[in-house]
């Protein structure tokens, strides 16, 4: 089962960076992490409504909750889809690839786990494949600042994954991701009222901004957020942020769709990112099998 909540998980964030595309036509940065936020609450809340969960959330948990909505939800959010604006969908996606990489090294203070040797060579060989698709985008001029801004997400998706591992593992992931929803919704909506919007919307393309952003928010951040806490949760955040390192083929594919171009070096680069996540993926699941039955 955590195999196939993956590839959900891989399949809906590989066409975010396309919706998000869309909806900056309407919409600034952080109006549509205000959407997303609250597309995903809304649809979590109401689940959580119907199955009649109760708040479990304890006074020691506010400060780690605090970190893991500023880094891990209203700093991406809000960074992401300008990015994809300002550039494109797959060199965002690219830069989200090395999420494992930088998790394996803040896991090592934050939670004390070293990664095991297949680990490092599947998240290595994965980051050369991703360092190949970087090096055939460097033909677009990307400013030295958006680059590094574009990285910081992955560094702080890492570290809000780690922070959820260490001190708020007992909360059930629905009502973990829903609380992180809410709070960054009311931060970011007010936020958005008087962040002026330097994109003047067309009418005829305001209907498909609101459905992107719907969207977006509905699926790609309320049911795929709550997966992926779930995966981080009961198999770690390494193997949970290796969907990250799937993100760039369906980053790509849709650039591709767009009228982006693929080279050659981008198809080799994309297989062999699929090899190593097999790679590691195959094997890191046994140990909690076995230990199960």
């Amino acid at each position: 089962m955590p195999y196939i909540w993956f590839s959900v998980i891989c399949l809906i964030w590989g066409s975010s960076f396309v919706l998000m595309k869309r909806a900056m036509a309407c919409f600034s940065p952080i109006g549509v992490g205000a959407g997303r936020a609250m597309g995903g609450a809304l649809v979590l809340g109401l689940i959580f409504l119907l199955l009649k969960q109760r708040i479990t959330i304890r006074r020691n948990d506010l400060a780690p909750l605090l970190l893991v909505v500023l880094l891990g939800f209203v700093w991406p959010h809000s960074l992401q889809p300008e990015m994809v604006a300002r550039h494109s969908g797959a060199f965002v996606g690219m830069t989200v690839g090395f999420t494992p990489l930088l998790t394996i090294l803040v896991s090592i203070p934050i939670l004390g786990i070293w990664p095991t040797n297949r680990q490092v060579v599947g998240v290595i060989g994965a980051l050369a494949c991703l360092m190949a698709l970087m090096l055939d985008y460097s033909r677009q001029s990307v400013p030295l600042v958006d680059i590094l801004l574009a990285f910081s997400v992955p560094l702080t998706y890492s570290v809000a994954n780690s922070i959820i591992r260490r001190s708020l593992q007992h909360l059930p992931p629905l009502e973990l991701t829903m609380v992180c929803l809410i709070a960054a919704a009311t931060f970011l909506l007010p936020l958005s009222l008087f962040v002026q919007n330097h994109r003047v919307a067309k009418p005829d393309q305001i209907g498909s901004a609101l459905l992107a952003v719907s969207t977006l928010g509905i699926i790609g951040t309320g049911i795929a957020t709550f997966l992926f806490n779930r995966l981080v949760q009961e198999h770690g955040p390494l193997f949970a942020g290796m969907t990250t390192n799937m993100v760039p083929i369906g980053a790509v594919l849709w650039g591709s769709a767009e009228g982006e171009s693929i080279s050659m070096i981008q198809i080799v680069a994309l297989a062999g990112i699929l090899v190593m996540v097999t790679y590691v993926q195959t094997a890191s699941l046994k140990p909690r099998i076995a230990a199960k039955t």
